[in-house]
Protein backbone atom coordinates (compact mmCIF):
# COMPACT_ATOMS: atom_id res chain seq x y z
CA UNK A 1 0.00 0.00 0.00
CA UNK A 2 1.24 3.44 -0.83
CA UNK A 3 0.31 5.02 2.48
CA UNK A 4 -0.28 3.96 6.05
CA UNK A 5 -3.86 2.96 6.72
CA UNK A 6 -5.34 3.05 10.20
CA UNK A 7 -8.10 0.73 11.31
CA UNK A 8 -10.56 0.87 14.21
CA UNK A 9 -9.32 -2.25 15.95
CA UNK A 10 -7.25 -5.40 15.61
CA UNK A 11 -10.37 -7.51 14.98
CA UNK A 12 -10.22 -9.05 11.48
CA UNK A 13 -13.97 -8.55 10.94
CA UNK A 14 -13.79 -4.86 11.90
CA UNK A 15 -10.66 -4.36 9.77
CA UNK A 16 -12.32 -6.11 6.82
CA UNK A 17 -15.29 -3.77 7.18
CA UNK A 18 -12.94 -0.78 7.25
CA UNK A 19 -11.49 -1.96 3.94
CA UNK A 20 -14.50 -3.23 1.96
CA UNK A 21 -17.53 -2.71 4.19
CA UNK A 22 -18.77 0.60 2.89
CA UNK A 23 -21.90 0.88 0.77
CA UNK A 24 -20.15 0.97 -2.62
CA UNK A 25 -16.83 -0.89 -2.74
CA UNK A 26 -18.15 -4.41 -3.31
CA UNK A 27 -20.55 -3.08 -5.95
CA UNK A 28 -17.61 -1.74 -7.96
CA UNK A 29 -15.84 -5.09 -7.65
CA UNK A 30 -19.10 -6.83 -8.60
CA UNK A 31 -19.42 -4.71 -11.72
CA UNK A 32 -15.87 -5.56 -12.68
CA UNK A 33 -16.08 -9.33 -12.24
CA UNK A 34 -19.62 -10.01 -13.42
CA UNK A 35 -20.14 -7.06 -15.77
CA UNK A 36 -16.58 -6.57 -17.07
CA UNK A 37 -16.92 -2.84 -16.52
CA UNK A 38 -13.70 -0.88 -16.92
CA UNK A 39 -14.63 2.75 -17.58
CA UNK A 40 -15.97 5.36 -15.18
CA UNK A 41 -19.01 5.88 -17.42
CA UNK A 42 -19.78 2.15 -17.28
CA UNK A 43 -19.75 2.16 -13.48
CA UNK A 44 -22.12 5.14 -13.55
CA UNK A 45 -24.67 3.02 -15.45
CA UNK A 46 -25.07 0.58 -12.54
CA UNK A 47 -28.62 0.34 -11.13
CA UNK A 48 -27.54 1.67 -7.72
CA UNK A 49 -26.70 5.11 -9.22
CA UNK A 50 -23.51 5.81 -7.32
CA UNK A 51 -22.76 9.55 -7.14
CA UNK A 52 -19.79 10.55 -9.33
CA UNK A 53 -17.74 11.94 -6.45
CA UNK A 54 -18.28 8.77 -4.41
CA UNK A 55 -17.32 6.61 -7.40
CA UNK A 56 -14.12 8.63 -7.91
CA UNK A 57 -13.26 8.29 -4.22
CA UNK A 58 -13.91 4.54 -4.14
CA UNK A 59 -11.92 3.86 -7.32
CA UNK A 60 -9.01 5.84 -5.86
CA UNK A 61 -9.28 3.95 -2.54
CA UNK A 62 -9.40 0.57 -4.30
CA UNK A 63 -6.35 1.51 -6.36
CA UNK A 64 -4.41 2.69 -3.28
CA UNK A 65 -5.23 -0.56 -1.49
CA UNK A 66 -4.12 -2.67 -4.49
CA UNK A 67 -7.55 -4.10 -5.35
CA UNK A 68 -7.57 -2.50 -8.80
CA UNK A 69 -5.21 -0.76 -11.18
CA UNK A 70 -5.84 1.87 -13.79
CA UNK A 71 -4.41 2.40 -17.22
CA UNK A 72 -4.80 5.16 -19.79
CA UNK A 73 -6.06 4.10 -23.17
CA UNK A 74 -3.57 3.72 -25.99
CA UNK A 75 -6.08 4.59 -28.71
CA UNK A 76 -7.99 7.25 -26.79
CA UNK A 77 -5.55 8.81 -24.31
CA UNK A 78 -8.41 10.47 -22.40
CA UNK A 79 -9.97 7.13 -21.47
CA UNK A 80 -8.96 5.61 -18.14
CA UNK A 81 -9.54 1.89 -17.68
CA UNK A 82 -9.81 0.14 -14.32
CA UNK A 83 -8.81 -3.49 -13.87
CA UNK A 84 -9.07 -6.00 -11.06
CA UNK A 85 -5.87 -7.18 -9.47
CA UNK A 86 -5.42 -10.41 -7.52
CA UNK A 87 -6.38 -8.74 -4.24
CA UNK A 88 -9.63 -7.54 -5.80
CA UNK A 89 -10.38 -11.03 -7.07
CA UNK A 90 -9.76 -12.36 -3.57
CA UNK A 91 -12.94 -10.52 -2.52
CA UNK A 92 -15.10 -12.77 -4.75
CA UNK A 93 -15.74 -15.40 -2.05
CA UNK A 94 -17.16 -12.65 0.17
CA UNK A 95 -19.51 -11.52 -2.58
CA UNK A 96 -20.56 -15.11 -3.32
CA UNK A 97 -21.33 -15.74 0.35
CA UNK A 98 -23.31 -12.49 0.55
CA UNK A 99 -25.32 -13.49 -2.53
CA UNK A 100 -26.04 -16.93 -1.05
CA UNK A 101 -27.06 -15.45 2.32
CA UNK A 102 -29.28 -12.81 0.72
CA UNK A 103 -30.93 -15.29 -1.63
CA UNK A 104 -31.59 -17.65 1.27
CA UNK A 105 -33.36 -15.01 3.34
CA UNK A 106 -34.64 -12.50 0.74
CA UNK A 107 -35.14 -14.45 -2.50
CA UNK A 108 -38.65 -13.05 -3.01
CA UNK A 109 -37.27 -9.51 -2.88
CA UNK A 110 -34.67 -10.19 -5.58
CA UNK A 111 -37.24 -10.80 -8.32
CA UNK A 112 -35.76 -12.06 -11.57
CA UNK A 113 -32.27 -10.68 -10.91
CA UNK A 114 -31.22 -13.82 -9.08
CA UNK A 115 -32.62 -17.30 -9.48
CA UNK A 116 -32.66 -20.41 -7.31
CA UNK A 117 -30.61 -22.06 -10.06
CA UNK A 118 -27.86 -19.44 -9.78
CA UNK A 119 -27.86 -19.85 -6.01
CA UNK A 120 -27.67 -23.62 -6.41
CA UNK A 121 -24.63 -23.35 -8.67
CA UNK A 122 -22.91 -21.02 -6.21
CA UNK A 123 -23.66 -23.30 -3.26
CA UNK A 124 -22.80 -26.64 -4.86
CA UNK A 125 -19.77 -25.55 -6.84
CA UNK A 126 -18.36 -22.49 -5.02
CA UNK A 127 -14.73 -23.14 -5.97
CA UNK A 128 -15.50 -23.99 -9.59
CA UNK A 129 -17.85 -21.02 -9.90
CA UNK A 130 -15.23 -18.60 -8.54
CA UNK A 131 -12.49 -20.20 -10.61
CA UNK A 132 -14.63 -19.83 -13.74
CA UNK A 133 -15.36 -16.17 -12.99
CA UNK A 134 -11.70 -15.45 -12.38
CA UNK A 135 -10.61 -17.28 -15.53
CA UNK A 136 -13.28 -15.49 -17.58
CA UNK A 137 -12.21 -12.10 -16.21
CA UNK A 138 -8.51 -12.73 -16.87
CA UNK A 139 -9.35 -13.77 -20.44
CA UNK A 140 -11.46 -10.61 -20.89
CA UNK A 141 -8.63 -8.47 -19.52
CA UNK A 142 -6.06 -10.03 -21.88
CA UNK A 143 -8.24 -9.61 -24.96
CA UNK A 144 -9.19 -5.99 -24.24
CA UNK A 145 -7.77 -3.58 -26.78
CA UNK A 146 -7.34 -0.15 -25.28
Amino acid sequence: MSKTVEFRSLCPVATGLDIIGDKWTLLILRDMIWGHKTLFSEFKESPEHMPSKMLSNRLKKLEELGFISKKSGLINKKSVYYFLEDKGMDAFPIMIEMAIFTSKHYLDYLGSTYTKEARGIMIKNRKEYMSGLTKNYRSFKKKLVL
